[in-house]
């Protein structure tokens, strides 16, 4: 990519922005960046579509073109956006809602972003559910997806805690072993594409050769085990010295960190606008990951192997379990780019 493009498209982005940006102090440019209205960054990627691709537009039909360019096509445009919406040291950018009026210099450390977020998700759940208990807060329950300049290169970014790491690598091993313990697919049910009001009927169902509910018991025990092992990881990593491991990974060629924390004193400990350089005191040795999520997944399958040949000898699948029945209606275009990707199911309780 040519670099000095970039540059020269990001600036005449942000004079036509605002044509004073360039006149102001370097905070106010920074609070113009994290803030920017709907209109002016329509008119920052009018800017950039035609500077970087030869595009004419205008600012309201920008959004839609640019939402409709191949993938091939967006890796300048979104180094180029990166510089107009970023923050800090190394203009990084959160892929997640804020609430209205809040931007990322809101909050000075991760900690702060992600505790706001758990007392949030807290309420929410309080209103939504009467039997909702209450639980701690431990770092990062859900990650993160960012982007930031590393070493004068565009990268995505996932910021996970380290139980939530070694969870998801659990859940990612796990699906080959059950699909061994009770082999299945998952098949057209009849009410699948249906035309419904909004949409269409979502309606996959799975064959397990007659162990649905087998599978189905599986599934909900497997879906428990997990749960409870975050919390007892995030437990665990509480009582260690604050530490940030990070791994890079190929995405079809683009450039991908992730930022693994271990516990809430390392997240305090890295500031959104000093993201890298408050990183990299706290590094770690990323085989220490490696080895725990092979002890992980070993200790996972052991356990769906038991409760396997528990479910085999002593479950009764003539005892129905009373579940809510759920009818998913997906809107038109929902599931573009997703088919094809593997699509799993996932117990309900």
């Amino acid at each position: 990519m040519d670099k000095s493009k970039i540059i020269t498209a990001t600036r005449k982005a942000l004079i036509s922005a605002d044509h004073n940006y360039y006149s102001w102090p370097e905070q106010q440019q920074e609070q113009f960046r994290a803030t920017m209205s709907e209109a002016a960054q329509n008119r920052v990627e009018a800017v950039l579509l035609k500077n970087l691709h030869g595009i004419k537009c205008t600012a309201k039909t920008a959004g839609e073109i640019w939402s409709e360019l191949p993938l091939s096509k967006l890796g300048n445009l979104n180094w180029a956006k990166l510089l107009t919406a970023g923050i800090g040291d190394d203009f990084i950018f959160l892929n997640e809602n804020m609430a209205e009026n809040t931007s990322l210099l809101d909050f000075n450390s991760i900690y702060d972003y992600d505790y706001a977020d758990y007392l949030f998700q807290e309420q929410a759940n309080k209103k939504e559910f009467n039997d909702y208990e209450s639980r701690d807060y431990y770092a990062l329950r859900f990650s993160c997806w960012a982007r930031l300049i590393i070493n004068d290169q565009f990268y995505y970014a996932t910021l996970s805690s380290l139980a939530g790491y070694l969870t998801d690598e659990i859940e990612d091993k796990s699906h080959d072993s059950i699909q061994k313990l009770i082999p299945h697919e998952y098949v057209e049910g009849k009410d699948n594409g249906k035309q419904v009001k909004g949409g269409f009927r979502w309606d996959m169902q799975t064959d397990a050769d007659g162990k649905e509910k087998q599978l189905a018991e599986l599934k909900s025990r497997w879906y428990r085990y997990t749960q409870q092992r975050w919390l007892e990881l995030s437990k665990e990593f509480s009582q260690n010295s604050p530490a940030v491991f990070t791994e890079d990974v190929n995405h079809d060629g683009e450039l991908n960190r992730n930022y693994i924390f271990n516990n809430k004193n390392a997240l305090k400990q890295v500031r959104w606008k000093h993201f890298l350089a408050d990183c990299t005191p706290l590094i770690a040795e990323f085989t220490n990951v490696t080895e725990r999520a092979k002890q992980e997944v070993a200790r996972t399958e052991a356990y769906l192997q038991e409760a396997h040949e528990d479910i085999m000898k002593n479950f009764d699948p003539k005892v129905v379990k009373l579940r809510k029945k759920m009818k998913i209606v997906v809107a038109p275009g929902a599931l573009d780019g997703l088919i094809g990707k593997g699509l799993e199911d996932e117990p309900t309780e």
